[in-house]
């Protein structure tokens, strides 16, 4: 009696992994690249010896800087167009892969392991725009997917194969680890998270002794200290006086604009905000 075996889990997936994909995606950047910088790199060379010939003293004009922006300008567009062409024309031609890719071993199907067209080559290339919108999860759920297809690869309907896998093989499935990929993307959220916390920590600490460096200089200058001027970040802040105060004037590393001040006929520093939680983040109450 003949039995009908399902060898679909018994074959070796012949699906490029993350980490080939990830180094062939830097490789490929990297050599794309190229053509841009050759051409504007040697362009910016002349509004730059513009601006540093200017004479001493004197502003240079807005040409070079126009000339800059120009060059700038056109170095993202070129870099744009090189990389379409170069994704697109590569992984639809006869090798169906990018430099990158052929060095790592994979190349591009479509969804009967046939070599694609041009536009669906197109296609892919630009909906990796969507993985990038969303933090890189397009590429990260590759590895936890059926057949470890991106984002991009479900938009365009293709896989990323090993080099010696032939139209007509078999595209077996692979286990969804939905799970995993949840985990994942939990762990790097709140990773992402973390950075911007400690970075407004960072911020915030960075205020606050702006703030007592602004405190100490009032107090050397209301104590008739000859010596202020050359304490640290006196260069930095702008110091006036009216009939109501002596005030310091700083900025944190963000641009944002803070004031301190010691009341005529006192001795403490406060600080003029038009709300207390101004004041509170850079620990300093406000003048009442």
């Amino acid at each position: 009696m003949s039995q009908n075996i399902d060898t679909s889990q018994t074959l070796i997936p012949p699906y490029g992994g993350f980490w080939r994909r990830f180094w062939a995606l830097l490789l490929d950047s990297f050599i794309a690249s190229i053509p841009p910088a050759v051409i504007c790199i040697p362009l910016l060379m002349l509004p730059i010896a513009q601006i540093g010939a200017a004479p001493e003293g004197q502003e240079p004009s807005l040409r070079p800087f126009i000339m800059l922006l120009a060059v700038y300008v056109l170095w993202c567009v070129l870099s744009c167009i090189c990389m379409w062409l170069y994704f697109a024309l590569l992984e639809s031609g006869k090798h169906q892969a990018t430099w990158g890719k052929r060095l790592l071993g994979i190349k591009v199907v479509g969804s009967q392991g046939e070599r694609i067209s041009f536009a669906r080559a197109t296609g892919r290339y630009f909906s990796k725009i969507l993985s990038y919108m969303i933090c890189y999860i397009g590429f990260i759920m590759m590895p936890f997917t059926n057949r470890k297809r991106a984002l991009h690869d479900m938009i365009a309907g293709t896989y990323v194969v090993k080099s010696s896998f032939k139209q007509g093989d078999p595209l077996p499935p692979t286990p969804r680890r939905i799970g995993w990929m949840i985990a994942t993307i939990i762990l790097l959220a709140a990773g992402y998270i973390g950075l911007i916390v400690l970075a407004i920590a960072a911020d915030r600490q960075q205020a606050k002794t702006a703030a007592l460096t602004a405190a100490t200089q009032l107090y050397a200058i209301h104590n008739d200290n000859e010596n202020w001027p050359e304490l640290p970040g006196t260069e930095e802040m702008d110091f006036f006086q009216d009939e109501d105060a002596l005030y310091a004037s700083f900025q944190d590393n963000d641009g944002a604009e803070y004031l301190l001040a010691i009341p005529a006929g006192e001795n403490r520093v406060c600080c003029v905000a038009d709300t207390d939680s101004e004041c509170i983040y850079i620990g300093f109450p406000r003048c009442r």
